[in-house]
Parts: C-alpha cells; sequence; structure tokens
C-alpha cells in the first residue's frame, strides 16, 4: 500500500487498478475506504475495469434446490469432472426467518449482474454477487405463473429489465432511472409470439430469445434479439427453419461473451448439433452461424428443450444440464413432464469424440426447479438506482 500511496493517484486508479483481474479486486475492498467506493460505487472506474482487465469466466448452477452455486470444471483431465460448490449468499429481507436465503426460481444473467426471480414470480432482485449489492422489486399486477424476465441496457447503458408471457405480443419495460412501469404494445413484429422454448440470454446488453413466427403457412421457430434502446424484437436466423414441434431441442448459451451458441436436435433420432455465431459487438449487423460440433448421442440421454447447457469453444465441449427420469418399464405416461416420475439433476460433457462422462447429482423424489447452468463474468457494475443515482457499499 505504501508503494501506490507514492504513486499519483490517477495513475493508479487509472492504469493500475483497472487491469488488476475483478477477483483480485475484491480482496483489497477492506485496503482502504477509497478503495472501497471506487469498487463498489463507481460507475466510470467499472467500465474502464471491464475495458482493460482479464475476464474471468465461472459456471453457475441454479439448483432444483433454488439455490445459486458456482461450479469448478476440469476438461483437461483423463475423465472430466464437474463439482458444486457451496451457495452464494443472498439473504432474504423480507422473510419472516431473519438470515433465510432467497429462493431463486429462475436466473438471468447480464453484464455481472444477475436477475434472480422468486418462486412465485411475485417479486424479483438485481444483485451483484462480488460486490453484495442488491436492489429488489415487485413486477406490476398481473396473473401469477408463467411471467419471465430478462435485463438488458440500452444507450449510455442505462439498465431495463423485459417482462413478458409466453405466446404474447406484448411486453412490459421497467427503467431502473425512473422506477417505472410501462407497457410496449408494438415490440413484436408482425405474426411474432415470444417464448416458445428454450431460455434467453444476454450478450451486449440485448436479449436474445426465441419466438413463434406464424408468417408462414405453417409455424416455425425463430430467433430474435430484445434490443433496449429502441424497445423492440428483431428477427435473426436460424442455421435453418424448424418447424415447431415438440420433439425439438433448442437452446441458447453465451461464448466468453462475444457469440451466441445454439444448440439444435430436430427430433428424437437426429443428431444434436451445436452452432456457433459470428463475434457480435456493438457494429454488428448480422448474425450467422458455423457447425462446430455434431454429436450422436444416445437417446437414454433425454435432452429436452427445457435444458441449458455451457459450450467451451477452445476444447470443443459442451457441458449440458438435464432433468433425468426413471420411466421404469418404458411407459412414458404423459410424456415424461408429469409431477410423479421420480428424477434427478444430470450433467453431460461431451465433445467431438463423442464420449460422455455424466455427473449424477442424486435422485430426488420431490421436484423443485429446473437445474440450470450458465456462463458468468464476474463485474463491478454498481446497480443504478432511480434518477440514475448509485448506492455505495461502504465498509
Amino acid at each position: 500500500m505504501e508503494i501506490f500511496r507514492a504513486l499519483p493517484k490517477e495513475l493508479v486508479e487509472e492504469e493500475i487498478l483497472t487491469q488488476v483481474p475483478v477477483k483480485y479486486l475484491n480482496g483489497l475492498r477492506s485496503t482502504c475506504k477509497q478503495w472501497n467506493r471506487l469498487f463498489t460505487g463507481d460507475r466510470r472506474f467499472a467500465r474502464k475495469h471491464s475495458d482493460k482487465a482479464a475476464k474471468q469466466f465461472l459456471v453457475l448452477m441454479l439448483t432444483r434446490f433454488f439455490r445459486i452455486r458456482p461450479t469448478i470444471v476440469d476438461l483437461d483431465g483423463n475423465v472430466p469432472t464437474f463439482e458444486v460448490k457451496t451457495e452464494l449468499n443472498l439473504v432474504d429481507p423480507h422473510s419472516e426467518h431473519p438470515g433465510a436465503q432467497f429462493d431463486v426460481g429462475a436466473v438471468f444473467h447480464c453484464d455481472g449482474l444477475l436477475l434472480c426471480t422468486s418462486v412465485d414470480e411475485s417479486r424479483f432482485v438485481v444483485w451483484n454477487p462480488l460486490t453484495g449489492e442488491t436492489r429488489w422489486f415487485q413486477p406490476t399486477y398481473r396473473p401469477p405463473r408463467g411471467r419471465i424476465f430478462a435485463l438488458g441496457y440500452g444507450m449510455k447503458k442505462s439498465y431495463k429489465i423485459l417482462s413478458y408471457y409466453l405466446d404474447k405480443k406484448d411486453v412490459e419495460i421497467y427503467e431502473f432511472s425512473s422506477d417505472s412501469w410501462r407497457v410496449v404494445g408494438d415490440a413484436m413484429p408482425r405474426g411474432f409470439t415470444l417464448g416458445c422454448c428454450g431460455l434467453s440470454v444476454s450478450l451486449q446488453g440485448s436479449t436474445y430469445l426465441f419466438a413463434h413466427d406464424e408468417t408462414k403457412t405453417d409455424t416455425f421457430v425463430s430467433m430474435v434479439k430484445f434490443d433496449y434502446s429502441s424497445e423492440k424484437c428483431v428477427p435473426l436466423p436460424l442455421p435453418y427453419q424448424l418447424p415447431n414441434r415438440r420433439c425439438e431441442v433448442t437452446s441458447l448459451s453465451v461464448v466468453k461473451d462475444e457469440k451466441l451458441s445454439l444448440l439444435l436436435q430436430r427430433d428424437v433420432a437426429s443428431k444434436t448439433e451445436i452452432w456457433l455465431s459470428n463475434t457480435i459487438g456493438e457494429t454488428t449487423k448480422a448474425v450467422s452461424w458455423s457447425k462446430v460440433l455434431t454429436l450422436d448421442l444416445s437417446p437414454d440421454l433425454q435432452v429436452f428443450d427445457e435444458g441449458s447447457f455451457v459450450f467451451d469453444e477452445e476444447r470443443k465441449v459442451v457441458l449440458i444440464s438435464e432433468k433425468w427420469r426413471d420411466y421404469g418399464d418404458g411407459d412414458f405416461g404423459d410424456g415424461g413432464f408429469g409431477d410423479e416420475t421420480p428424477s434427478k439433476d444430470m450433467i453431460y460433457i461431451v465433445g467431438e469424440d463423442n464420449v460422455v462422462t455424466q455427473v449424477d447429482f442424486g435422485l430426488e423424489e420431490v421436484n423443485g426447479c429446473q437445474a440450470v447452468i450458465l456462463d458468468y463474468v464476474p463485474s463491478l457494475v454498481p446497480i443504478e438506482r432511480p434518477g440514475g443515482k448509485r448506492q455505495r457499499a461502504d465498509l
């Protein structure tokens, strides 16, 4: 610390600290109150640090027990391993039990922030796990189930929350700066409805998700990008047209905060394909796709479109999170989606050699939320407050 005190403040803050990896900066918060304020409340520093410092990529898992837990993934050994660590601390201030953890029913990642929705969808929180800062919300009154939330930002990094229902055209927008909700009635292209399958993801502030395209003779699955500046959805191409059938698998993921990854399976007998987009930035005008993996997976792997995945581009290895179900003697009953079927969370790790490593998280008779894995990039970004103010987390 004495060495830093001998250097000009601008040199320390603008050139040295902005290049220190984020995992080390958090440990420096206790060094002095000035650095604590810099790391937890200075949006300008957070943006410079995001531009200059090497990014850290972590895999998080939302377990069926409504908890978010970091993982350790080792793909370099003879047998790949996947280990779930201790859950992250997200205290529910509204619980009648002091210190109780918040039950997370769904999670969405954007720019180092996690949007965590309660199990009953009655409230949600935007949370920075690195700094511990939170901001709690209640949505406008609507039917209690089937509502989906996403987080993004428009010009000047002004954060907004997107709210929509499956197979509906209208959306709602919450603005952080004005602390208000409003309905956007013309967000979708004509003939499109949102959210037919798969999980939505965030890249460069925009939300990417699937939609129904009913402009053709048959209904097709399409992909759209919700732009938070224009507050409109823009149709994007998929590698090929996908008729809307239940047995299809379509899922999205983000690779290194630069590209989209797409998991496709036309039907239960088809091979599983992993497609990668071009690098997407502020000036990217078009999205193009290239196939990077074709996996000949056994039907026993039971990959459905509720599953999530993470793709390692360098090693060409995909991690797929799925819910394995015990169908007994082969009677699928209601199609395998009933609450009475015993199930367990499973991670499948598979690469170019088609060798599958399965990580079993144990048989559970009681169903919770769908286990989800996602790439997370820690960030110092402060959470915007009404009027553009940012909260400082002092020691």
